[in-house]
C-alpha cells in the first residue's frame, strides 16, 4: 500500500516535531516508540532538514551524544534491564537498537561498543 508523503512545512514546524518527538522518546525509554528503526529515521530526516536550514557547527555540535549524557546514562539504564531478547540479540541487533534508542544523536564508535557490549573494533 501506497502512503502519500506528508509535508512539514518550515523551519517552525520541524523543529517543533523534533523537539515533540525527542521529549516523548526521553520520557518512557520502554516504550514501543523508543528504539524504533522508524521513528529513529524521522528523527535523522528532521534534524538533516534543520542542520541543513541552519548551516554552522550548532546542530552538527548537538547531535554528538558524548554532549547528552543525562540521555545516554538513561539509555545505559534502560539496556541493563533489557532483559532477555537483549542478551539473546547479535552484535549487529544491539547496535542498530542502540542507535534506534539514541536517534537523532550520533555516536562514536567507542560510545557505541560500550553501550552495545560489543567488542570495540581494532584500529
Amino acid at each position: 500500500m501506497d502512503v502519500e508523503a506528508v509535508r512539514v512545512e518550515g523551519y517552525h514546524e520541524v523543529l517543533a516535531l523534533h523537539r515533540m518527538l525527542m521529549e516523548c522518546n526521553s520520557e518512557d525509554l520502554g516504550s514501543v516508540y523508543a528504539g524504533s528503526p522508524f521513528i529513529a529515521a524521522i528523527q535523522h530526516r528532521l534534524v538533516d532538514a534543520l542542520e541543513a536550514a541552519d548551516p554552522g557547527q550548532g546542530w552538527r555540535t548537538w547531535r554528538n551524544a558524548d554532549a547528552h549524557p543525562h540521555r545516554v546514562e538513561a539509555v545505559r539504564a534502560h539496556l541493563a534491564q533489557a532483559g532477555e531478547w537483549w542478551q539473546d540479540a547479535s552484535d549487529e541487533q544491539r547496535a542498530a537498537y542502540v542507535r534506534d534508542l539514541l536517534a537523532p544523536l550520533r555516536l562514536s564508535q567507542e560510545l557505541l561498543c560500550e553501550l552495545s557490549g560489543a567488542p570495540a573494533s581494532a584500529g
